[in-house]
């Protein structure tokens, strides 16, 4: 390494431009400070360097080593499963969904005559009302066809939701 006056000496800008061309570690610490450019400017030349017969690794050279990788088997593939509709769910919302129609629009008493005896003297109407449907026989539990009350409604909405939900696939 340059002496440490040579050192000072360069950096106060006050350094000889035969001494840089005489020692090349002053050089190259003027290379990096200074910059080629103003170097050449100045007149100085590059001194003679060594041969690159000498090789000193600085941490970046390649060192060709190649490390073993292991021999693992590759992970399984899930298998995908297609999703499926449940077309039972829609099967039976949908008979659910046709049976509340028919009795809000024509009325299961119109159908199938549950109510009327044929000697009965009581008239029954078409529909029947589903919050009273265990006592079918009782004139109370028919109403006039195309009424909707709160039983109604609830069934046909959640019939149309599960009928709804069940055509998403899984």
């Amino acid at each position: 390494m340059a002496p440490l006056d040579d050192v000072k000496r360069l950096l106060d800008g006050t350094v000889d431009p035969d001494a840089l061309e005489a020692n090349p570690e002053l050089y190259d610490m003027a290379e990096t400070i200074y910059g080629r450019d103003t170097l050449d400017h100045l007149g100085v030349e590059a001194p003679e360097r060594p041969s690159d017969s000498i090789v000193q690794p600085n941490g970046d050279s390649k060192h060709e080593v190649e490390m073993p990788l292991p021999d693992l088997p590759l992970p399984p593939v899930p298998e995908v499963i297609e999703g499926k509709r449940s077309w039972v769910i829609f099967s039976v919302t949908t008979i659910l969904f046709a049976l509340l129609m028919v009795n809000v629009t024509v009325g299961f008493g119109s159908v199938v005559p549950l109510c009327d005896s044929p000697d009965s003297e009581t008239l029954c109407e078409d529909k029947l009302t589903l919050a009273s449907i265990a006592d079918y026989e009782s004139p109370d539990s028919w109403t006039e066809t195309m009424s909707i009350n709160a039983v109604d409604g609830v069934l046909i909405v959640l019939s149309t939701a599960l009928m709804a939900y069940s055509l998403r696939k899984r």
